[in-house]
């Protein structure tokens, strides 16, 4: 049976997210941005939250851990960098794994934007908890120095099969559906996700949940690799991860 899903607005534009195992009953909350606002989500689903699924150490994804613990008694997973500012039941890093009901959940080390950050993968239910490494039609800023681990971490995300969901960390989409537009102008998805990001955000609409093969079409950074990019930064032949580094620096600036 698959995993029921509901991503959420919490903070300004945080995604809340809470994944709910039908068959056991199990819930997990991925970050933790606000307690009361996930519990409140909770509350409204009928879920009784039951473990804390972390992707990294940052505060705005952690410094509601600590409330939502003591609320529900759940139990934190969550990588060693986030010991600092949340309770910590299990730390979690590569090439582990985290049970959610009947769902198997592996454990990737993708820092570039936090060092300690992990993305969570399942294989049976095609879904990824990516954090702050992807977001709809961008990624999160680097950490300095940290450019080529960056592309490492979205490398690796982007190779998973085209059906696997993104559960991203922001709402971020506007202003990156209009990057991609002014990075590759010529591209008709780009265009067609640029309007219908504007109308999400006319219409309040929360979008933080994504696909492979959607950003595979229309996210500058997945696809640093092709020509078009290139050609917009001047830097056609030269390797993909210097290309990402060129158009995340870009973005930057944006």
């Amino acid at each position: 049976m698959p995993l029921d899903i509901h991503v959420f607005r919490t903070l300004s534009d945080n995604a809340g997210a809470l994944l709910h195992d039908p068959a056991s009953g199990a819930c997990a909350a991925i970050d933790v941005p606000n307690a009361g606002e996930v519990l409140a989500a909770a509350g409204a689903k009928g879920w009784a939250i039951s473990q804390i699924l972390v992707t990294h150490e940052h505060a705005d994804h952690i410094q509601g851990i600590a409330a939502l613990k003591q609320a529900t008694g759940a139990r934190v997973y969550a990588p060693a960098a986030a010991r600092g500012g949340a309770p910590v039941d299990v730390v979690i890093g590569e090439g582990d794994h985290v049970a959610l009901g009947g769902d198997d959940f592996e454990v990737w080390a993708t820092p570039g934007h936090a060092e300690g950050h992990v993305s969570l993968i399942s294989r049976a239910s095609a879904l990824a908890l990516v954090g702050d490494v992807v977001f709809v039609m961008g990624c999160g800023r680097v950490m300095p120095g940290r450019m080529e681990a960056m592309w490492t971490s979205l490398s690796r995300l982007m190779a998973l099969p085209d059906a696997t969901r993104l559960i991203t960390g922001h709402d971020y989409t506007l202003s990156n559906a209009r990057f991609a537009a002014a990075m590759d102008p010529g591209n008709p998805a780009v265009a067609a996700r640029l309007a219908e990001a504007e109308a999400a955000k006319a219409a309040g609409r929360f979008w933080a949940l994504t696909t492979i093969a959607e950003e595979k079409a229309t996210n500058p950074f997945f696809r640093a690799g092709e020509t078009a990019l290139a050609a917009t930064l001047g830097l056609v032949g030269k390797p993909a991860g210097e290309i990402f580094a060129a158009l995340r620096e870009a973005k930057n600036k944006f």
